[in-house]
């Protein structure tokens, strides 16, 4: 853990907590203070800052909102640099995505572009073990069918899971958030029993093409795919024209 008895520096502009909130951050992202450590008492940041506690409570708050730290009670109580966790990113973006009132196109445009990308990681990376989770994912859908209930998100699952084999953290947070807004769009709508069954096979397609190496035939499917999710949303027919590409 770093000295940290000089580690702060009093400042004179912008609002108070956003100043110390942005020196805490630099040094956690510089490495100076790493997961695990912890910050000096509230007390003593408020010297070191020649400002209240209260604004260093309000910038602690701020730190602990965005996942950077943790606070805890008690006598052993704190705060407590954390280590990333790339959920609080996922979830930053998609409340950005759901504040920018994003329109139905630019989710698909998006959504088409992302998805098109990790099918190429994962056609390279995907081994055995990975075929049979995405193998136990269409199963799921299909159980659940069986039962008469829409698996929508074991079908979301699908996507998440594809992101995942890719094996790059970005790619997961970034269709997490993308799959985050989708839900939010299909929940408002109730497909026949039809499509339920459509959105199944293109998943049974897209697995099909990814265990036999044909990304052509993965990234058709899955074009024709998110296009069908658009065309349930917007009330488009299959032979209705669709401007979203």
């Amino acid at each position: 853990m770093p000295d940290q008895s000089s580690l702060f520096v009093p400042f004179k502009t912008r609002r108070a907590f956003e100043e110390i909130a942005d020196q805490i951050r630099n040094h956690i992202y510089s490495g100076v203070l790493k997961p695990g450590d912890r910050l000096l008492p509230e007390r003593e940041l408020a010297n070191q800052f020649k400002i209240g506690r209260m604004v260093v409570r309000d910038a602690l708050r701020t730190l602990e909102h965005s996942g950077l730290i943790r606070i805890r009670h008690g006598s052993a109580g704190g705060a407590f640099v954390n280590s990333a966790d790339p959920q609080v990113i996922t979830r930053s973006i998609s409340d950005m995505i759901k504040i920018g009132s994003v329109t139905l196109r630019e989710l698909t445009e998006a959504r088409l572009e992302i998805e098109m990308i990790i099918l190429n990681f994962v056609i390279t990376r995907i081994n055995a073990d990975d075929l049979d989770l995405l193998k136990k994912n269409i199963e799921e859908s299909e159980e659940q069918i069986l039962k008469g209930a829409r698996p929508l998100d074991s079908n979301l699952n699908f996507h998440l899971l594809l992101a995942k084999l890719s094996k790059n953290t970005l790619f997961e947070m970034i269709i997490g958030s993308i799959t985050d807004v989708t839900k939010t769009f299909l929940q408002s709508v109730k497909p026949e029993e039809e499509y339920i069954n459509k959105v199944l096979d293109y998943h049974r397609k897209i697995y099909k093409a990814i265990k036999e190496k044909n990304l052509k035939a993965a990234k058709e499917k899955m074009r024709e795919h998110v296009l069908g999710d658009t065309r349930l949303l917007l009330h488009i027919p299959e032979s209705g024209a669709m401007n979203v590409e």
